[in-house]
């Protein structure tokens, strides 16, 4: 059984860190399997933030019902429920209190022109 540790993980510098830093940061218990798997998922969320980066200057454009912002959301929603998944308490706490989860599932666009 793999023995599991402590972990600070910073979703908006996409890193997980052993050491806790001044940085905004979550606390995770987890195997280094799960530590890892995570690691993978904010990857793709830095690849997908590369990706809609070069769209967001097309003026004309809008971002809602994006491809890549709708991947985007959908792996940053991955990213948060594996946190939560594996957070302390605190961490718990706060994910909830941010209600990121639900907020990032419902953009609340009911206007014309922004059905799917």
């Amino acid at each position: 059984m793999t023995q599991k540790k402590f972990y600070y993980v910073s979703i908006s510098g996409k890193r997980i860190e052993p050491e806790p830093s001044i940085n905004d940061q979550l606390t995770v218990v987890g195997t280094s399997e799960q530590i890892s798997e995570l690691q993978q998922q904010l990857d793709q969320i830095q690849r997908d933030d590369e990706i809609t980066q070069f769209r967001a200057p097309i003026p004309y454009k809008s971002a809602d019902h994006d491809q890549a912002t709708d991947k985007f959301n959908e792996d940053l929603i991955k990213v948060y429920h594996t946190v939560y998944e594996l957070g302390t308490d605190e961490t718990r706490a706060h994910i909830r209190q941010m209600n990121i989860l639900t907020k990032l599932q419902d953009t609340d666009y009911n206007y014309p022109g922004y059905e799917r």
